[in-house]
């Protein structure tokens, strides 16, 4: 079966090579893409999806914003964000808002696949150029979080 993607990314040209780097791998299909997060939002009613792929900085909505609203009509999808910052503090915000996992763009290319591979094992992942202490810190935050949530979701 495969895995289906949407990619969300204002950057045409970005988006292509990043649809074409996906579908290298036969495992892999990209069934929707949406250069807003409005239109990701409305693509997600009528697709079905296991993945997106959101750049952080979109016209509309920013991907923290986006990554909450997805997750708030399916929260089984996994997000991995995508962004040419390598702050910290965008990455942190990306995690705490539900996405599990970080790509920059500069290294995509080389990046997308594992970061594909370990968020499909429900684990984090943030890119070799996250120092391990901050790493360390937000993973944990995020998954106390995750388990936070899902005890509330089992007492309702």
């Amino acid at each position: 079966m495969k895995l289906r993607f949407m990619l969300v990314e204002d950057n045409l040209m970005f988006r292509k090579a990043l649809r074409l780097n996906l579908e290298m791998y036969p495992d892999f299909e990209v069934v929707a893409e949406a250069d807003t997060g409005r239109a990701a939002l409305s693509a997600l009613m009528t697709c079905r999806v296991d993945l997106v792929c959101i750049d952080v900085n979109l016209p509309d909505l920013n991907g923290e914003v986006l990554t909450g609203q997805i997750l708030a009509q399916q929260p089984g999808i996994k997000i991995i964000a995508l962004s040419a910052q390598t702050n910290f503090s965008v990455i942190e915000k990306m995690i705490h808002a539900g996405a599990q996992g970080y790509v920059d763009k500069i290294n995509a290319g080389r990046d997308l696949y594992m970061a594909i591979e370990t968020v499909c094992r429900d684990q984090i992942y943030l890119g070799p150029d996250v120092k391990p202490h901050d790493a360390a810190d937000l993973i944990a935050a995020a998954m106390t979080k995750r388990r936070l949530v899902c005890a509330g979701a089992l007492s309702d």
